[in-house]
């Protein structure tokens, strides 16, 4: 067995290796608690890195004086040293035999195996050495996504960039009451959407689909050149933003893309890094654009586009692919879509019931409760395995499909997944029949919530020879 190197070096966003090679010490037994950190040493993060938001101990200073600073470095690198720990953990339980860390390690293994392992040790599975409870039952799923004393997806009470995964998404990192509170405002024909309704976003994104298509050649990507590339200018031309802030705002959404692998998944420093400041890029803007439209829109309006934005983007583009490879993969099923396009939306209702883009939820209990017949403290992590429920055997039939969670980030953004995804799905049909795999696809390391495509090479014709 091989392990991930614990340095800080940074690594290209996409890098196309799909399991770690480096050697690394013996695991320890109990792995749930992150070690006190030292300074960084030579194998960390880089020299200079930029400055942390501050905390309750590091006052705010508009110039920070020239002693201040190499403190706020050591912070920075103390940041890092976390994100890593949390990584071994997770790496180290994977070597210990755990499921729960297998899925998280996120190697090149099918990991519907040990999403298969989890639901053969019952309803409510612990990982010790996550101190994780974990579920791949429906019915179990289902309470855990509804009830009220689960809540949010970080330790309760701790800031961001103070936990175990000190890097994580800001703008995902958000409470059942807030998402609540927001999720009228991102409604068809709301104070952020103007098209009021379903079917008129899913125009406007067939409309952009066809564009796309016709600037890709013979060959092209179809996840990196087509389904990311697609919800950022739908999602602009919804949100009314201007043409430069249009074209901005469309460029720098896909680099949000690890935001949500980010929330149970920490990733690679240089990664971590680039997100956080795209994930501000697109925050700012938003709410410089929304706030000059709007006469002064709230801040709830400006976070509420934002949180819609990157938890949208990345889940459309994972799904609008994983539709295609389904459909490709069973024979037949890609010609009676294309025989009949109509057929797009049901396509993309069952990826989302039996593959969906979303495998992975994480809930944390507010107060003390009692899950599939066992008693959890206030603060104890559950981790809810939603492509394993969905295809829970002892699920009723007709049950809708659990891809995406009702609550949370996706209660904002859940219907203009599924119909930008739809209407992807059905352009596809109609422009390119004769479309087909034209290379090896590979998924992208560290992405155990949406097995994310870092490559989908296909051609649009059967009789086209593969580029070399």
């Amino acid at each position: 067995m091989t392990a991930e190197p614990l340095s800080a070096e940074p690594l290209p966003a996409d890098r196309t290796r799909t399991d770690p090679s480096p050697a690394a010490p013996a695991p320890a037994k109990r792995l749930t608690a992150v070690p006190p950190v030292e300074p960084a040493s030579p194998g960390s993060p880089p020299s200079e890195p930029p400055a942390t938001e501050p905390t309750a101990a590091e006052p705010v200073v508009t110039e920070p004086a020239p002693a201040a600073r190499p403190r706020a470095g050591l912070a920075e690198a103390l940041v890092a040293r976390r994100n890593q720990l949390t990584r071994a953990a997770q790496w180290f339980a994977g070597t210990e035999g755990d499921p729960y860390g297998l899925l998280l390690r996120a190697g090149a293994d099918d990991p519907a195996r040990h999403e298969e392992r989890v639901r053969e040790r019952g309803p409510l599975y612990r990982s010790a050495p996550l101190d994780t409870w974990v579920t791949a039952h429906r019915a179990v799923a289902e309470q855990v996504l509804t009830d009220p004393a689960f809540d949010g997806t970080g330790p309760d009470g701790i800031p961001v960039g103070l936990d175990g995964l000190p890097l994580r998404s800001e703008l995902l990192s958000l409470d059942r009451a807030t998402a609540a509170r927001l999720a009228p405002l991102t409604a068809f024909g709301g104070p952020l959407l103007w098209a009021r309704e379903e079917n008129c976003v899913a125009q406007r994104a067939a409309t952009y689909a066809r564009r796309l298509l016709e600037g890709c050649g013979e060959h092209f990507d179809l996840a990196e050149d087509f389904a990311r590339r697609l919800p950022g200018p739908v999602l602009a031309e919804q949100f009314s933003l201007p043409d430069a802030a249009h074209e901005e705002f469309a460029r720098v959404l896909p680099d949000c893309r690890h935001a949500l692998d980010g929330l149970v998944c920490p990733q690679p420093y240089a990664t971590a890094r680039a997100t956080r400041t795209a994930e501000a890029t697109v925050a700012a803007l938003l709410a410089r654009h929304l706030s000059e439209a709007g006469g002064g829109a709230g801040a709830d309006t400006a976070r509420a586009a934002a949180v819609l934005a990157v938890s949208a983007a990345e889940t459309t583009a994972v799904l609008i692919v994983d539709t295609v490879r389904r459909l490709r993969a069973r024979t037949g099923a890609w010609e009676r879509l294309t025989a009949d396009p109509a057929l797009a939306a049901e396509a993309v209702r069952e990826t989302l019931r039996t593959a969906p883009p979303v495998r992975l939820e994480t809930r944390t209990t507010r107060t003390e409760t009692t899950l599939a017949g066992t008693e959890l403290p206030a603060g104890a992590r559950v981790a809810v395995l939603m492509a394993a429920a969905g295809r829970d055997p002892g699920a009723p039939a007709g049950a809708a499909p659990l891809g995406l969670a009702p609550d949370l980030h996706f209660a904002l953004s859940a219907p203009l997944i599924t119909s930008i995804a739809g209407a992807a799905l059905r352009t596809l049909a109609e422009t390119l029949p004769h479309l087909r795999e034209a290379g090896e696809p590979v998924i992208r390391p560290r992405s155990p919530v949406l097995l994310a495509p870092a490559r989908f090479p296909v051609a649009k014709r059967e009789s086209t020879p593969c580029a070399s």
